[in-house]
């Protein structure tokens, strides 16, 4: 049975609402993960900011505006609505976690807006790099908290995918770092260097911690 009916069956009233409200919801992280994607582009281009580098800026902005009101939404709608505990808990930890990564990326846009680090035009690949790595960890997570709701048992093909790619931006991190300090450049620039990199990667982390919970939520569901 999937989890929606199970909630379905758990609710006071019809889940319809639920599940659209869910469905806008994971599409507004997936949208957050691509406008940071050409947000960070756009500054690399230029190594400042720029009129498209803004105007990203602004719909990252929109979005974590929407999705913070959808969650807010699901929260107090879940919280009053499912009977049962233990799924009420797991599924608002899901939706809490899923608005850190939302967070994360907003925060990093307007970092880079107020500090505009000067990044050499020959580390802009690797930070590329980086983030498209980091990209596919929310891609992923996104796909596994779907499939929480669908299919359970794809839910644990999805959190692996999103460990493999979670360990390969950590390898990217590392050996961007490793390059950065290797650099002739000054210290507080290197330094400065690092809280960019470490900041990119640290969504892939926060995605990872999701996916590993998303495994337990989905084993206790089937259960």
């Amino acid at each position: 049975m999937m989890i929606f009916d199970k909630i379905k069956n758990t609710l006071l009233i019809d889940s319809q609402r639920l599940r659209n409200d869910l469905d806008s919801y994971f599409d507004l992280v997936g949208d957050a993960g691509e406008v940071f994607a050409c947000l960070l582009g756009q500054y690399m281009s230029t190594s400042s900011v720029n009129p498209p580098f803004y105007a990203s800026l602004q719909r990252l902005n929109e979005i974590e505006l929407a999705a913070d009101a959808l969650r807010r939404g699901i929260e107090t709608y879940v919280y009053e609505k499912t009977l049962i505990p233990d799924l009420r808990s797991d599924v608002l930890k899901m939706i809490e976690q899923l608005d850190t990564l939302i967070n994360a990326q907003k925060a990093l846009a307007i970092s880079l807006e107020v500090e505009q680090p000067a990044i050499p035009e020959r580390f802009a690949p690797d930070f590329i790099a980086l983030q498209q790595s980091v990209q596919k960890c929310l891609e992923h997570v996104v796909l596994a908290s779907r499939a929480f709701f669908r299919d359970t048992a794809a839910v644990r093909d999805h959190c692996h995918k999103v460990i493999f790619c979670e360990s390969e931006a950590d390898r990217l991190c590392t050996d961007l770092k490793r390059a950065v300090f290797s650099s002739d450049e000054e210290l507080s620039w290197k330094l400065h260097m690092r809280y960019f990199i470490e900041r990119i990667d640290m969504v892939a982390n926060r995605a990872e911690d999701l996916a590993d919970q998303l495994v337990i939520f989905a084993l206790k569901r089937s259960m």
